[in-house]
């Protein structure tokens, strides 16, 4: 037990059992927590030795002390006196004698008093073991290179293994192999071990340089040719130099049950968060800092998060980064372990190697939008109507997956036009219009600190029919949010994998497995009629809808904000948005009952990729017409005023169009363009014929080609009004620029005001408009900045997610059979065109904007977020491009550290170099 007089500036240490306290520690003056930590450590390492003898430590500055030296003095004399450069640091002794000559501060007088009374021990410390900072935390002394950080860790008594290093000097491995080998047989003998770097190069507080130097697993110390050249191996990786160098071997550790590394703060914003990556399939120790592990689970754990309420396996990781946070004095520590046989095995700590620093007050910010998340997310527990349902569900990639329109973390005016048009109440207007149930007053996207999800118990709630009873809406709607907490990496595909939103084959057999238990055979074949309807009706609308968008197109924007923007963004949903909602409606439901067909064995997945890449979207238009500017058979402006408006984030008014610089954006594309493959030959008889018999099998009375061509007009049709809407959206944004700027309101201004603020500030004469606007963007500039250290789940079930979550792994959509391995591109905004072709390009959410990089000659395709309806999915199906769509965040982090990536389709894997 540990108890501290604070009056008397002590720790006592009581032993266990129970007896009066035998062991003090002394502070001398100021000395810096960590000190005191590490200085308490030692006595209770020491305390295993000398149990049944007094022990008391006095000592002043920053003092490294070693249990192993400490132990070798005390075994030479009853009292130990270390000095530093003249000057008395500690005095460690077993004798009442000791204690009766500290009543005094002076450490020197208490010292020369020793020495005159009896036999003492007296040594002078060495630079590394002293700082001579008074107030510098032990970390400092302690964490070096690889080898003398766990030498030093290794004599201490804690909840972890070390096993201790052998070093292997450069010098002595150039001089005399033999001998060195003899020296590792003797310690090691025939067991495995482990042969690691530890360059002065690496783990340094600037920089880690962590993977770069060779380790190699698993050698057979008996073995001198595998042992030598293991060896021999991790010196080559150091390069010039090698002989200054050294290496060291360990006890290899197997089998693990858990492998992995704990960063003591989030790695790129320094955050306070336990961030923890592990391996808990392979058995392996190397696989998350070889980064060979394609899905390795991520955890985050907020720094004050109730231990009480991880999972076992988490919260042993947690305590030790705790136990060497507060040993070490040091918040930032990147910690590589294992857990084997019950043991918890440190292999590595060293400092993350982090320049910045967190903004000025962040941290406040940051933890009081934390608890204002958690209060919002419990009192929104509860269903309130017209949504029934039990359990809520928030998803950032469901329905309209706001990750991938406006990002996780959007700024005021993206999230803001967001909801305007589509999200508070477009949506559910469009829904009920087609025969759903009506959500109209319900927002379909949530903010939790920060953060935009969708209200994935509000979405289901409207693919219910309206005709269905509320009592079998519940059941239903239940049931569905259950299924989804309990497969979380089902959210980017709930109108696939978890509700039934239309006609499909096999439906009525799905419901009745699903829902037969709680629901009536009656009400279901009721609720299979009725999605069929609504699908027929669907179908039926598709030309007024197209019509509505073309009147939009007749007349997009008529710039000048006189009546302020509320009729503008009128007209922009009643022409643009919610037409296309019906479109984007009904292009799911043709897609999800072809995708049927193909569930049910109607057709095979070539066949349907066949269906697929017959029809034409606008998105192949650009290139088509890209290629008649080369032939000179249309100009470049008309190029340009069909796709001048796009832009590599549709809501953000910081990215540029691709109209701002069209030699830029279209130069490459027009000279670089490739002819887009056609499909002229009809499908097969007997293709037909199996569609004729699936359409009939899911009620729907409809010819094959007819059903054909509703697929086509609804898949372009979608392409289209989304086309015909963000040019009008992006004419807006740009009004907004031009009226910004004689203000002093530049585009990154603008983004960090919402529509409610720019309509303000358009009512307000131009310098009281400045000043309001300038005091606005300041505030949300440091709203802005709490939430970028706020890490959040992609799908949140429970209000402890917001404290803390462990990343769900994601199941991309791969797109054609192909396998490339080439070099990667990670496009932050629209990259340079040049730099593009043979590249596989990873962007972490895809829009139209995007259309351009397509046809210039890309290998590939990666995304974080996108489903397998969203847009580039349907593009990269188009022109049978390799692509990998919705990899979840963890894997595009990783992905994006790698130089080259081996992107396999056909074998659904990922694999970075």
């Amino acid at each position: 037990m540990i108890a501290l007089d604070r009056e008397a500036a002590t720790l006592r240490l009581t032993s266990p059992v129970g007896s009066p306290p035998d062991f003090r520690i002394r502070c001398v003056g100021p000395a810096h927590a960590s000190m005191r930590g590490w200085a308490e450590r030692v006595l209770g390492t020491l305390a295993r030795t000398y149990a049944s003898a007094p022990l008391t430590l006095a000592f002043k500055g920053t003092v490294l002390l070693r249990p192993g030296a400490l132990r070798v003095w005390l075994q030479a004399a009853p009292t130990v006196i270390a000095t530093w450069r003249g000057e008395c640091r500690f005095i460690l002794g077993r004798t009442q004698a000791v204690r009766e000559a500290l009543e005094g501060w002076d450490l020197d007088a208490v010292a020369d008093r020793l020495t005159q009374a009896g036999d003492v021990a007296r040594f002078e410390l060495a630079g590394e073991e002293v700082s001579s900072e008074p107030l510098a935390p032990v970390g400092r002394l302690v964490l070096g290179d690889k080898a003398r950080t766990l030498d030093i860790l290794s004599e201490l008594h804690g909840p972890w293994r070390i096993s201790p290093p052998h070093l292997v000097r450069g010098e002595d491995w150039a001089r005399d192999r033999g001998d060195v080998l003899q020296r590792v047989r003797e310690r090691f003998g025939a067991e495995r071990v482990v042969v690691r770097s530890s360059c002065s190069a690496e783990d340094a507080w600037t920089e880690s340089n962590a993977g770069r130097f060779l380790s190699v697993l698993d050698v057979d110390a008996g073995d001198a040719g595998a042992l030598g050249g293991a060896i021999s191996d991790v010196f080559d990786s150091y390069g010039a130099g090698a002989a200054s160098e050294k290496v060291f071997l360990q006890s290899y550790v197997h089998p693990v049950s858990e492998s992995g590394v704990l960063m003591a703060r989030h790695p790129e914003t320094l955050a306070s968060y336990w961030v923890v990556a592990s391996d808990v399939h392979s058995g392996r120790t190397d696989q998350i800092t070889s980064g060979a592990l394609e899905k390795p689970s991520s955890a985050y754990v907020e720094h004050g998060v109730p231990r009480g309420l991880l999972p076992d396996s988490l919260r042993r990781v947690v305590t030790v980064g705790r136990e060497l946070v507060g040993l070490l004095g040091v918040e930032a520590l990147d910690i590589e372990f294992a857990l084997a046989g019950g043991d918890f095995h440190l292999f590595q700590v060293r400092p993350i190697a982090k320049g910045t620093s967190l903004p000025e007050g962040s941290d406040v910010r940051r933890a009081m939008l934390i608890a204002e998340a958690c209060k919002a997310h419990h009192a929104l527990l509860l269903p309130k109507g017209p949504v029934v349902g039990t359990g809520p569900v928030y998803s950032t990639m469901t329905d309209w997956n706001p990750a991938e329109m406006i990002g996780r973390r959007p700024l005021p005016l993206a999230r803001t036009l967001y909801g305007s048009l589509i999200t508070d109440r477009t949506w559910a207007e469009q829904r009920a219009g087609y025969g759903y149930r009506d959500l109209r007053g319900v927002p379909l996207l949530r903010d939790f600190a920060g953060h935009a999800y969708v209200d994935v118990r509000a979405s289901l709630n409207s693919f219910i029919p309206a005709v269905t009873p509320s009592h079998v809406a519940e059941v239903m709607v239940s049931h569905q949010l259950a299924r989804l907490a309990q497969s979380p990496e089902l959210h980017d595909k709930v109108e696939f994998e978890i509700a039934d939103t239309c006609a499909s084959l096999g439906l009525r057999e799905r419901l009745r497995r699903l829902y037969g238990s709680s629901v009536e055979a009656g009400e279901l074949d009721a609720l299979a009629t009725a999605l069929r309807d609504i699908t027929l009706n669907g179908l039926r609308d598709l030309p007024a809808w197209l019509a509505q968008v073309e009147r939009l197109r007749a007349h997009p924007f008529a710039p000048g904000f006189e009546g302020g923007l509320a009729p503008i963004l009128a007209r922009l949903r009643e022409l643009g948005t919610l037409p296309f909602a019906h479109l984007a409606r009904t292009a799911f439901v043709v897609t999800a009952l072809l995708k049927s067909f193909v569930r049910e064995g109607v057709l095979d997945a070539s066949e349907q990729c066949e269906v697929l890449q017959r029809i034409r979207t606008v998105a192949g238009q650009l290139q088509a017409d890209a290629l008649r500017v080369r032939r000179g058979e249309l100009g470049l402006e008309a190029l340009v005023a069909e796709f001048g408006h796009l832009r590599p984030g549709t809501y953000d008014i910081r990215m540029p169009r691709y109209g701002a610089d069209p030699e830029r954006y279209f130069g490459p594309l027009i000279s670089g363009g490739e002819e887009l493959a056609t499909h002229e030959a009809p499908l097969s008889p007997g293709l037909q014929a199996r569609l004729g018999a699936g359409l009939r099998s899911a009620g729907l009375k409809l010819p094959p080609d007819v059903f054909l061509g509703h697929l086509g007009a609804a898949i372009a049709g979608r392409e289209y009004g989304k086309h015909v809407f963000t040019r009008t959206l992006s004419g807006v944004l740009e009004h907004l620029a031009d009226w910004g700027e004689p203000l002093g309101l530049g585009r990154d201004e603008l983004a960090h005001l919402s529509l409610e603020q720019v309509e303000t500030a358009l009512a307000l004469p131009p310098e009281e408009a400045r000043r309001w606007c300038r005091d606005a963007v300041e505030e949300a500039r440091e709203h802005a900045a709490a939430v970028n250290l706020i890490e959040l789940p992609d799908i949140l079930v429970r209000t402890s997610h917001l404290l803390f979550h462990v990343s769900s792994g994601e199941q991309p959509l791969f797109v054609t059979k192909a396998c490339v391995r080439a070099p990667v591109l990670v496009a932050d905004g629209l990259p340079d065109p040049e730099r593009v072709r043979g590249n596989i390009v990873l962007l972490e959410r895809a829009d139209p904007g995007y259309d351009g990089l397509l046809a210039l000659g890309v290998a590939g395709i990666v995304t974080a977020y996108g489903g397998a309806n969203s847009h580039m999915a349907v593009r990269c199906t188009e022109l049978q491009l390799p692509a990998a769509i919705g990899v979840g965040r963890e894997q595009f982090r990783r992905l994006s550290g790698g130089r080259v990536m081996t992107l396999d389709c056909g074998g659904r894997r990922l694999v970075h170099e």
